[in-house]
């Protein structure tokens, strides 16, 4: 052991195959370059981020990023607003709650073009946001986020003994608001608390919720009608190990394929620690890690992936501490990329889920810049980040695109 349109509840069928450690190809880790694309300034006003949510009853930030083609849409709900900018960081709109933020400046602005009166480039969409959070935006530019309802609206789930109150908002590319999904698809009941939000390229809509007992993934088409409902119990979590072995599984993360109707189930693994001499337990002790995917249709789980450790510590030391990766994302062509934090900010591995071949780099960022850092991986494999000071927060970018080849599968 290693020290260092209907709705259908799909029931899940485990297929484990006995354990093996993969043989994978890795390379040494250098650094990536990185590139700044702009920064923002802490404050109120359209082209600012209240991050540290000052004045707000949420403690911790929660600030999420969003990027498809090159255009970056930056929840944040400190403030209860999310902006949409290019590369550049130019401004192109502002969705913002008016009881808590300024009226932007170009609110009632009209640019003339060719002496013919349109609306101005930037648009000021007034929404009574709540809390903001997760995003996503599909093939179609349309922007889903994940919001809270107002407290009057919460329901109650005895079962799993939870308050209800998150919601999917949709609004148009050009910013008008559509509609909301909830469980059951267009103006449904409230999920429990959504830990992630996803498109995918025929603009299905896959949202994942997290109760005391279980994830719960709610799957829709383009048009918000629920397709499947997934539930991966706790209790139910395949395991490569014997049944006799006592060990402790942590879910860590669940994420869709960005082209197929598959989920990727990230576990990691703890086995209990035996005195030898007393036989009493002396704890637990990180083994290993596994992504699973699931057949969403066929509710049924694939060949496993075996996950690479982090391995931290001086190489010619006895003292290696080995840890798990947290799972990132998947990329359209099946590259799964794994990070966690380093000295000199984090360790990247991008594993290519077809030969098992590993490649390893460190994303450097500097301790200054660590205040608060949110990622995102696109569909093309470009990884993007907002890096927070204590002053300002700046937008960067890997082009990450380029260790993976061409988008084809």
């Amino acid at each position: 052991m290693r020290h260092h349109g209907s709705h259908v509840i799909i029931t899940l069928l485990f297929f484990c195959t006995a354990f093996s450690f993969v043989s994978c190809k890795k390379e040494a880790a250098g650094s990536l370059e990185r590139e700044k694309l702009f920064t923002l300034s802490y404050g109120r006003f359209e082209d600012e981020i209240d991050l540290f949510q000052l004045g707000s009853a949420f403690s911790v930030p929660d600030t999420q990023i969003y990027m498809r083609d090159g255009m970056f849409y930056i929840a944040n709900p400190g403030a209860q607003k999310i902006l949409q900018l290019t590369s550049f960081g130019d401004l192109l709109s502002v969705y913002y709650n008016p009881e808590t933020n300024p009226v932007p400046s170009f609110a009632d602005q009209v640019a003339p073009v060719n002496g013919v009166v349109s609306p101005a480039t930037r648009k000021a969409i007034p929404y009574p946001f709540n809390h903001p959070n997760y995003l996503a935006v599909d093939m179609d530019k349309r922007l889903l986020v994940a919001d809270q309802l107002p407290e009057s609206r919460y329901e109650f789930d005895a079962d799993q003994q939870l308050i209800l109150k998150n919601v999917i908002l949709r609004f148009t590319s050009d910013g008008r608001y559509i509609d909301y999904l909830g469980q059951e698809g267009l103006g449904g009941t409230p999920f429990p608390p959504v830990t992630g939000l996803y498109t995918n390229v025929r603009n299905e809509i896959i949202v994942i919720t997290k109760t005391m007992t279980e994830i719960q993934v709610f799957w829709y088409d383009a048009e918000g009608n629920l397709m499947y409902k997934i539930p991966v119990r706790y209790k139910n979590l395949p395991t490569p190990f014997e049944a006799a072995d006592t060990i402790h599984i942590s879910l860590e993360r669940v994420i869709p394929d960005p082209v197929r109707q598959v989920l990727y189930i990230k576990l990691d693994y703890f086995p209990e620690i035996i005195d030898s001499e007393t036989g009493a337990n002396a704890g637990i002790s990180y083994d290993r890690s596994c992504i699973y995917p699931l057949d969403v249709k066929a509710g049924r789980y694939g060949e496993k992936i075996d996950i690479p450790a982090y391995d931290e510590g001086n190489a010619n030391s006895e003292n290696i501490y080995t840890r798990p990766f947290d799972f990132l994302g998947i990329t359209a062509n099946g590259n799964i990329f794994l990070y966690t934090p380093n000295e000199e900010g984090y360790a990247l591995e991008i594993m290519d889920i077809r030969s098992r071949n590993v490649q390893r780099r460190t994303l450097s960022i500097p301790r200054e810049e660590q205040a608060y850092n949110a990622f995102m991986l696109s569909s093309d494999g470009i990884l993007s980040a907002l890096l927070a000071t204590p002053s300002n927060a700046s937008v960067v970018w890997w082009r990450t695109d380029s260790l993976i080849g061409e988008i084809r599968r």
